[in-house]
């Protein structure tokens, strides 16, 4: 953590200054960038991937896609957000770069709401706390009683401190007053491998990669952390709204571009994003990854990631990681 925070440290310098003005040239003139904030061949970087090769058909525009991984998302939402803001370059956002990282990392080189415009969300991904096959309760409900009963014997993973999947089960423990170790590992890979060899019972973490295991036995889904009811998901799946109305969590990605980007520029990203996301194709894609694609206009992202800030800084104070 001290390293991330190090390096995210540096990029503080700058930010806050004044943008160099956009010169009126044809829009786009060149191939415009998507910065991903986490390391390929993750949820977020094929979401990413597979929005901008649909982009490109649609457009005819040049999409290309970065990766600038570390600190959290961070990294790469500070390189964005210093970038000339001519709509060439935007950021692959997520609930983390725009909302939970602001009350998890000190000193914060950036606004997450003040630094961006918002073009438009892209999809959700479907959250869940997953139990190994031998785990007793197969459902939400079972769950919790058999948490209740035993404090202190059962642990979940997660793929790290201060991730969506961390703090939501926060939320569900202090609501409920669950007493349940948390054991953060270095991504969503290795918690999945410890649940399905037993080495965890239980783990919070992407529907996506838990689905070959969910299907061959291995592991069972007991619980739907989102707020947003999932048509392609089991029938009779419980959801934590179920049990706990207030901590059910979005786990969100979208598009953000540069503050101070021309209204024209983002009303033209935001058209093509439009269409990108109608494709029935590319919806049955990204389902298929545990992802539900679905349009916003800017002004409704915006207020979607203002709206969202409050509820992660209440998160944070709950699980004990706010910064101060």
């Amino acid at each position: 953590m001290k390293k991330s925070l190090a390096v995210l440290a540096l990029f503080g310098l700058g930010i806050a200054a004044c943008a160099p003005a956009v010169a009126s040239k044809p829009y786009p003139n060149g191939p415009i960038s998507i910065v991903v904030p986490f390391a390929p061949g993750g949820a977020t970087d094929t979401t990413a991937r597979l929005l901008a090769k649909e982009l490109a058909r649609d457009t005819g525009y040049n999409f290309i896609v970065e990766n600038k991984a570390g600190a959290g998302g961070g990294i790469a939402a500070s390189y964005v957000a210093r970038a000339r803001p001519d709509g060439q370059t935007l950021l692959f956002g997520t609930t983390s770069t725009n909302g939970i990282n602001t009350y998890i990392y000190p000193k914060l080189p950036y606004d997450a709401v003040k630094s961006f415009a918002p073009v438009g969300f892209v999809a959700e991904n479907v959250v869940v706390l997953l139990g190994n096959a031998s785990f007793p309760a197969n459902n939400l409900t079972e769950t919790v009683e058999l948490l209740r009963k035993n404090p202190g014997k059962y642990a979940y993973a997660s793929p790290g401190v201060g991730t969506v999947h961390n703090l939501a089960m926060e939320l569900l423990k202090h609501s409920l007053g669950l007493d349940v170790r948390h054991i953060p590992y270095k991504g969503a890979g290795p918690a999945m491998v410890d649940l399905v060899s037993g080495t965890v019972p239980l783990m919070m973490g992407g529907i996506a990669p838990a689905l070959p295991f969910v299907k061959s036995g291995k592991i069972k889904v007991l619980g739907v952390a989102n707020d947003r009811h999932f048509n392609d998901l089991p029938a009779g799946i419980q959801y934590f709204s179920d049990v706990a109305p207030k901590d059910a969590v979005s786990s969100w990605m979208g598009l953000l571009a540069p503050a101070g980007t021309p209204a024209d520029r983002i009303e033209v990203l935001s058209a093509a994003l439009k269409k990108a996301l109608a494709s029935k194709t590319l919806q049955q894609t990204l389902e298929q990854q545990g992802m539900h694609a679905a349009y916003m206009t800017p002004q409704q992202f915006g207020t979607l990631i203002t709206q969202g800030m409050s509820f992660w800084k209440s998160a944070a104070q709950v699980a004990g990681i706010e910064n101060h």
